[in-house]
């Protein structure tokens, strides 16, 4: 009976035992997995730093290859010599050329009209004038010609001995 009620007791020493081993297999294993996992850790973080360092050049390299750019184009611009700047410059040259035609034609037109004013006037003048001068004339004939016409009508009105001194012009 008391090697019935001893064997459990053993059983559990011995399995102690077995489990003391086991934790010590696993504990060698765990381990080794940590050192492992710290050197993937590790290499990550290099591995991290270098895409970071990678990623800072990278970065600093376009803005010094951006930097050179912009200071060739600014260069290029001060000389004149800009792709852009001559498209412009041209463009704008064209617009100038335009706007002096336009100006020159409007200043044609103007000038045609001026010109077709002043001969429509100079003719409306002439004709008044003349006009005012055929009136001017017919006027004088008819005043000559009552003046003519009462010369007669006297001189007959004194041959015919009707008319006193007074009425006489003097």
């Amino acid at each position: 009976m008391t090697s019935t009620l001893l064997s459990p007791m053993v059983d559990y020493y011995n399995d102690e035992e077995e489990l003391d081993s086991v934790d010590d297999d696993d504990d060698r294993s765990f381990r080794g997995r940590d050192s492992e996992e710290d050197t993937e850790d590790a290499s990550e973080t290099d591995l991290a730093k270098h895409d970071e360092d990678d990623y800072v050049e990278i970065k600093e390299q376009m803005y010094q290859d951006k930097l050179a750019s912009l200071k060739r184009q600014l260069q290029q611009l001060q000389e004149g010599t800009l792709q852009e700047y001559q498209k412009r410059m041209k463009k704008l040259d064209q617009q100038y050329k335009e706007r002096l035609r336009n100006a020159d034609l409007f200043l044609q037109l103007e000038t045609e009209q001026v010109e077709r004013n002043y001969i429509k006037e100079k003719k409306a003048a002439v004709k008044e004038f003349d006009d005012k001068k055929v009136e001017l004339k017919e006027n004088l004939i008819a005043e000559v010609n009552k003046m003519h016409h009462s010369n007669i009508l006297f001189l007959t009105c004194i041959l015919a001995g009707g008319i006193n001194r007074v009425f006489l012009p003097p």
